[in-house]
C-alpha cells in the first residue's frame, strides 16, 4: 500500500463508526491472535501493527513509553510498541503477566473486554463460551444501532442489517455534513465524510492544512495532537468509536489523493 495513503485508509475504515458504518460489527474469528482493537488499544498502535504506518509515528509512540530506539528499524519498533501496550493495559487491569507469553497476556485481556461489555449491555455470560459471548454482543450492537435508525430488521440477516446501517448512516452523516451525494458511490460518499471530519478535527486544533492531504493531516494529529485530540474527544478519538474494540472489521481500500488547498 501506498505510504501516503496508509493513514487514510486504516483511519477511514477504523473511524467511519463515528456515523455508524456496518463495519464495525464484522464478524471477529475467535480463532485468530487477538490484535490492539480487539483488546481496546489506541487505534494508532492496531494502524502500526496491520498497516506499517509512518515511521515517525511509531518512533514517537516508543519514546512515549520509554522504549530504546536508537539502532532500531520500524518493524522491532512496533513489535516492542505493541508488547509494552499490552503489558501496560494488563497492568492497568490489574492480570497477572509474570510467566505468561505476550499472546496470552492480550487473549486475557481482550476477554475481559468482551466480558465488560457483555455486562453493559446486559448479556448473560454464565456457562458460555467466549466466542458466543462475542457473537452476542455483536447483534445486540446491530440491533441497537437498526433500532437507533429506524431500520427494519424483520427477516433479515445480520449482514444485510449491517449493510443497510452503513448505508443509511453514511448517507445520514453526509446530510449533516453538506456533502453532495448526487451521482457518487457510498464508498466516495464515506470518504468526503472522512474528509470533511478531519478538516474539522484539524480546525478544532488550530491545525495548518494547506496544500495536506486528508492523511497528511491525520498524521499531523496523531504526532502531534493526539493527547489534546483525545482531551476534546475529536475526530478520530470520539465515543461512538469505542465498540470498535469489540470488532473486526473487513477493510475496503480506496484509492485517490485528497489535498486541501
Amino acid at each position: 500500500m501506498n505510504r501516503k495513503l496508509g493513514i487514510l485508509v486504516s483511519v477511514s475504515v477504523l473511524t467511519l463508526s463515528i456515523i455508524g458504518v456496518n463495519h464495525a460489527f464484522a464478524k471477529n474469528s475467535i480463532k485468530d491472535e487477538p490484535t490492539l482493537m480487539d483488546i481496546g488499544l489506541d487505534k494508532e498502535e492496531f494502524h502500526h501493527k496491520r498497516h506499517q504506518m509512518n515511521p515517525e509515528i511509531i518512533k514517537k509512540r516508543a519514546e512515549e513509553l520509554g522504549i530504546e530506539t536508537e539502532g532500531k528499524n520500524t518493524e522491532v519498533l512496533a513489535r516492542e510498541v505493541h508488547e509494552a501496550k499490552i503489558l501496560e493495559k494488563a497492568k492497568e487491569l490489574g492480570i497477572k503477566t509474570e510467566g505468561k507469553k505476550i499472546e496470552e497476556i492480550a487473549k486475557e485481556i481482550r476477554e475481559l473486554h468482551i466480558l465488560n461489555k457483555a455486562k453493559e449491555l446486559g448479556i448473560k455470560t454464565d456457562g458460555k463460551e467466549m466466542k458466543e459471548i462475542a457473537e452476542e454482543i455483536r447483534e445486540t450492537l446491530i440491533m441497537n444501532k437498526a433500532k437507533e435508525l429506524n431500520i427494519d430488521t424483520a427477516g433479515k440477516s445480520l449482514d444485510d442489517i449491517s449493510r443497510e446501517i452503513f448505508e443509511v448512516s453514511v448517507m445520514n452523516a453526509a446530510k449533516q455534513l453538506g456533502v453532495d451525494t448526487d451521482g457518487k458511490e457510498l464508498k466516495e460518499i464515506a470518504r468526503e465524510v472522512i474528509d470533511k471530519k478531519t478538516l474539522q478535527t484539524a480546525e478544532k486544533l488550530g491545525i495548518d492544512v494547506k496544500n495536506k492531504s486528508t492523511q497528511e493531516i491525520l498524521e499531523d494529529i496523531f504526532v502531534n495532537y493526539k493527547e489534546e485530540a483525545k482531551k476534546q474527544k475529536l475526530f478520530p478519538f470520539d465515543d461512538e468509536n469505542r465498540d470498535l474494540h469489540f470488532m473486526r472489521h473487513q477493510e475496503r481500500h480506496h484509492k485517490g489523493d485528497h489535498s486541501h488547498k
